[in-house]
């Protein structure tokens, strides 16, 4: 069965797709190291932009809204997810869901109308379970049934966080929506972690706000995403920090390079693991 991990902040801004992108793209790297695993990945983008997938499937993100995320949302019975897959540019092991933009909006307005609202996706991707080993959702970045949706949906749940002022009083917000989650649909949802992004060190405030993060949640701080133009260029060029600052000469199961973005989110994928190892 497939552990599920939503990338989650109602503020946007903030690095979530930067980390679903490169989390999903992390893990079907390691997976595809271990040959006897077969390992697989998917990515579902519940943001109506499609970022996410812009940077895994640049020429084919989208499908006509019957066949795309938008039908597993809306349509009763939803269609198969099986049929709609699609495999990722750069990693024959990583795929997505399609979406379309105007399907997704129009989606978001019309969720809170039917029923069941809430977990239209955790059902769309119960047929799915079996057949990945990590599904890794992005979302919106604000409160609605989309965010709702990738939350009920999920085993856990990955907050980034800006270092800034701004950035941590932002997570109230949040933490009553997943309160809420867990007890009316999934009880068992839990943090996965704070990952601090963004930072720049430079910065006066930015060691103030890691020991204020630290202080909030203790132990559930991952360690931080730097502010990075390698990031920027990645996502510019429609690929993953791994594809686009490969190591030299890349060794079974190596993510990183010199690249110091491409080593901290393979310490993320690295964690991602070892807590899987755990709950097997």
């Amino acid at each position: 069965m497939a552990i599920t991990l939503t990338i989650a902040n109602e503020k946007g801004g903030v690095g979530k797709t930067t980390t679903a992108v490169n989390l999903a793209a992390g893990l079907a790297l390691a997976l595809g190291a271990d040959p006897t695993s077969g390992g697989r990945v998917l990515l579902v983008d519940m943001d109506p932009q499609g970022h996410a997938l812009l940077a895994v499937g640049y020429e084919q993100w989208q499908a006509p809204a019957p066949q795309s995320l938008v039908a597993l949302l809306t349509e009763t019975p939803p269609p198969s997810p099986q049929r709609m897959l699609r495999q990722a540019s750069h990693h024959a092991n990583l795929f997505f869901l399609p979406s379309n933009r105007d399907g997704m909006v129009e989606a978001a307005r019309t969720l809170p109308t039917l029923m069941a609202n809430e977990t239209r996706l955790a059902r769309a991707l119960a047929g799915l379970q079996k057949d990945f080993d990590f599904i890794i959702i992005d979302t919106p970045p604000n409160t609605g049934d989309l965010l709702v949706n990738a939350l009920v949906a999920a085993d856990s749940v990955i907050i980034p966080v800006e270092t800034s002022y701004l950035g941590v009083s932002g997570l109230r917000e949040l933490q009553r929506t997943i309160e809420q989650v867990r007890a009316h649909f999934r009880p068992q949802l839990g943090v996965f972690g704070y990952l601090p992004t963004l930072v720049e060190e430079v910065r006066a405030e930015a060691q103030e706000i890691m020991t204020e993060l630290e202080k909030r949640y203790p132990r559930q701080v991952l360690p931080p995403i730097h502010k990075s133009s390698d990031l920027a260029y990645a996502h510019s060029s429609h690929m993953d920090i791994f594809t686009y600052r490969p190591p030299r000469q890349r060794s079974p199961g190596q993510l990183s390079s010199s690249s110091r973005a491409s080593q901290e989110y393979a310490r993320l994928v690295e964690l991602v693991l070892a807590a899987a190892r755990r709950k097997k």
